[in-house]
């Protein structure tokens, strides 16, 4: 029987934006436009709502100790990018990389720019990116329930950045939680919180395939 050398890689990536309690809840994802090319690589439905594809035999992620973080991509495809400003758009970009890059050195992780053995490259693409007005939510009878909130999707590519070949793809819609929102009066607060879990959910990832 094959083995699934993946088995590890995955799962906190695509639970950890749906575990806490005030965090983004994560949704199917509907209409997605995919950046990238799936070739080679096998649906895993078991993580469901999150899309998870992953190459066969894919090495493990303690065979890394250096990491490239790319330029957070947007998928434009999605026509309702268009209505939020470029500097908006810009900013939360920024935002996801840099915690990342962050984290990742926090943990002793070396972040470099140059292709070579040993190195993960994480791409993202990011797409249904939605933060509507919130001033109904401040203004609500009943605050703190939120009527409007913010969503985003995420699709994430884990590659081997010596030959270039993608082995993951992970892609998860979130938006914000309706109940409860700990921050109604900003629905970019809604997406950065689902930025925030997948940036916990690789690091945590990444420690534990190297214990």
């Amino acid at each position: 029987m094959k083995t699934k050398r993946y088995s590890n890689l995955i799962p906190i990536i695509g639970l950890s934006i749906l575990t806490a309690a005030c965090a983004p809840t994560g949704q199917k994802v509907k209409n997605h436009y995919y950046s990238a090319d799936l070739s080679g690589l096998e649906l895993d439905k078991s993580y469901s709502p999150t899309l998870v594809y992953v190459r066969p035999e894919a090495p493990l992620f303690d065979q890394y100790n250096k990491f490239i973080v790319d330029n957070v991509s947007i998928n434009y495809n999605d026509p309702e990018m268009k209505e939020l400003s470029p500097e908006d758009v810009a900013k939360i970009q920024n935002y996801f990389r840099d915690n990342l890059i962050a984290s990742l050195r926090e943990g002793g992780y070396e972040v470099t720019t140059k292709s070579q053995p040993d190195t993960m490259r994480i791409s993202f693409y990011l797409s249904n990116l939605k933060a509507p007005s919130a001033a109904a939510n401040v203004t609500a009878a009943l605050a703190p329930f939120a009527i409007s909130v913010g969503e985003v999707t995420v699709e994430a590519h884990f590659s081997e950045a010596l030959n270039n070949r993608l082995d993951i793809v992970a892609i998860a819609h979130s938006q914000g939680s309706r109940l409860l929102n700990a921050k109604p009066w900003s629905t970019w607060s809604d997406i950065e919180n689902a930025l925030d879990q997948w940036v916990a959910g690789i690091r945590k990832v990444i420690d534990d395939a190297h214990k």
